[in-house]
């Protein structure tokens, strides 16, 4: 989030740090997974774990992805309070609004 002047900027680029995070996890996994493929020697063990570890990796990097991109996916949550309640607010305690109610109240 940037500030120019009193206005929030907000960024609609992914965070930097959880792409850094799904390169790494993606690389790291790739890397193992090849490791334990390169060491099969029939017996099917090493096969099993290099696919245990494709799961995580991708099951990481999905939940990698939907973190990073959730400001995409949740526009409702970019704005601290609502158009409707800075509305009322405002209203409320306007000043034409405001001597109106009291002038009500003293009749």
């Amino acid at each position: 989030m940037h500030t120019r002047g009193k206005v929030p900027h907000f960024s609609m680029k992914p965070h930097p740090a959880l792409v850094g995070a799904f390169i790494m996890i993606t690389v790291i996994g790739m890397l193992v997974s090849l490791s334990f493929f390169s060491q099969e020697v029939g017996t099917g063990d090493f096969k099993r774990r290099g696919i245990f570890v494709l799961m995580v990796t991708g099951i990481l990097d999905i939940f990698l992805i939907i973190l990073a991109t959730s400001k995409l996916w949740f526009p409702h949550l970019w704005k601290k309070n609502s158009t409707h309640e800075r509305h009322k607010h405002h209203t409320r305690h306007h000043p034409s609004v405001r001597d109106n109610h009291y002038r009500n109240r003293r009749r």
